[in-house]
């Protein structure tokens, strides 16, 4: 993984670009002010979620945020080997990973085995009350834009979520939680 940090000026300019034109993607964003696409994306993923604070990221959040990142692509890669992991019957739809839409990227939107669309939202760690409100964003443009006004179900998979996340889906019906472990186990290598 690269490296790559934005002075506080630099990242002021990619926010205010980020705030002033939503309409843009990150790779138009980074071609335009000729910074890494890699640090847009990571600034707009930030401010989508609300989670952009310039007084408290510093060198070593945004390596933790690009581990975090890490972690949900390869988190993504593993459970598009196998949707059934979430549910029996899923399958991806045609261009289904980081589906982009114009509310933001899903992670996975698949179709259940009635050929309803379902949106999986990954979130590496713990998930918080911000995952509910884009996952429930998704779910309506979707229903909305692709399901013809069908209803449309969610998961949000994360390592935790906060007690309070999930007394908020109790009357949501049409959102569920799963969440995922790591383990770890390492092999002598002789030489």
């Amino acid at each position: 993984m690269t490296k790559t940090i934005l002075s506080e000026e630099q990242k002021a300019q990619v926010v205010n670009f980020i705030k002033t034109k939503p309409e843009m993607n990150s790779k138009e964003i980074a071609s335009i002010l000729n910074y890494p696409v890699e640090c847009v994306r990571s600034l707009k993923s930030h401010v989508t979620m609300g989670t952009y604070d310039k007084a408290i990221i510093d060198d070593d959040s945004e390596i933790d945020y690009e581990i975090s990142l890490s972690m949900e692509k390869d988190l993504r890669t593993f459970l598009l080997n196998d949707l059934s992991q979430i549910e029996p019957g899923l399958k991806l739809v045609e261009k289904g990973k980081e589906y982009q839409i114009e509310v933001g990227r899903i992670d996975i939107l698949a179709k259940d085995k009635d050929d309803k669309y379902v949106i999986i939202e990954l979130k590496a760690g713990k998930a918080k009350d911000d995952a509910l409100g884009q996952l429930l964003g998704y779910m309506g443009f979707v229903s909305e834009a692709l399901a013809n006004g069908k209803p449309v179900r969610g998961y949000i998979i994360a390592n935790d979520f906060e007690e309070r996340l999930k007394y908020a889906i109790k009357n949501i019906p049409d959102v569920k939680f799963k969440a995922y472990k790591v383990n770890f186990s390492f092999v002598d290598i002789n030489r």
